[in-house]
């Protein structure tokens, strides 16, 4: 019998869908190998998908193809995630922002639109905050820097204390079940997915409890990001207020994370955003309800980023 340790200390393997997309390229600056999909024409305008927290690229599986029939797609995992390396360092935003933009610069991607799941909606945003010209526009799902109302998720908050977070992680490594489990309050209703979509989270989720490179980016990130965004939250709205990037919010209808409140408060700062709400999905309707995440997508890129970007 193959024992759990051996069967998930497996490389992670793409949704097969995308296995011919997947590349790895070398960030010199950082001394980083970066994993990441890229799809469509390198001519048409790009499209940087940015997954979330303890996440991989495969998030956006089916979007990227999608949206690749009328942009160049490009969907890394980020530092400490996935193919990606595992580096014993400290995962602060700036760390993570600096990864981004060294990705930027070593594919030469010229203006892309980030689009940013959770953690990576609040990169995104701070990317463009700090760095308005190198970004055409942003689209945020399920995230954003400004928040009204904290996180109420119990279970992340315990994973920021020091010892116990490290233990709730690692004790999924004894039930694989729990781990699947685990990924319950990101969708509305993981039962409802695919077959083929539930096989593949159950592999995905539990080779991630098995890394402890990803156990220790996973709760660094977190503690970081945290205190960070905390202290973000006072001068933020008279900055926002200032902020001309094209934005896009979107929200799942059932996110438990991600509140409406929080969503709208967006909306209602930024001078250039528009907020929509998708029916029927959770943290993550990407994956949930892809066709019409991407119908919103593209219709909004087309109304929204100037001629010369697309």
């Amino acid at each position: 019998m193959v024992s759990n340790q051996a069967l998930y200390r497996q490389p992670m393997q793409p949704w097969p869908d995308l296995a011919s997309f997947g590349a790895t390229i070398n960030l010199p600056d950082l001394d980083l190998n970066i994993f990441f999909y890229e799809a469509g024409e390198k001519n048409n305008p790009t499209l940087m998908l940015i997954h979330g927290l303890g996440d991989e690229a495969d998030t956006w599986r089916h979007v990227i193809q999608p949206l690749s029939s009328n942009y160049h797609v490009i969907a890394p995992d980020l530092p400490g995630f996935g193919r990606s390396d595992q580096p014993d360092v400290d995962y602060t935003p700036k760390f993570m922002m600096d990864a981004l933009l060294e990705l930027m610069d070593t594919l030469e991607l010229k203006q892309p639109v980030l689009i940013g799941n959770s953690l990576g909606a609040m990169l995104s945003h701070a990317i463009a905050l700090k760095h308005q010209e190198r970004i055409s526009g942003i689209i945020l799902v399920d995230g954003a820097l400004l928040q009204h109302e904290p996180i109420k998720d119990w279970s992340l908050r315990l994973m920021q204390v020091p010892l116990l977070g490290k233990w709730l992680y690692t004790r999924l490594r004894k039930d694989p079940k729990a781990a699947f489990d685990s990924l319950r309050n990101v969708y509305h209703d993981l039962d409802q997915l695919p077959k083929a979509d539930r096989e593949f989270l159950f592999t995905r989720v539990n080779q991630r409890v098995w890394r402890d490179g990803q156990r220790r980016a996973y709760l660094s990130t977190l503690r970081h990001m945290t205190r960070w965004t905390k202290a973000l939250q006072a001068d933020l709205p008279d900055k926002l207020s200032n902020f001309p990037t094209p934005t896009l919010i979107l929200r799942g209808e059932f996110d438990p994370l991600f509140t409406l409140e929080n969503a709208k408060a967006v909306a209602r700062v930024q001078p250039n955003a528009e907020f929509q709400e998708i029916k029927g999905s959770g943290h993550l309707p990407h994956q949930e309800t892809p066709s019409r995440f991407s119908e919103i997508v593209k219709t909004w890129l087309i109304k929204n980023i100037p001629v010369q970007n697309r």
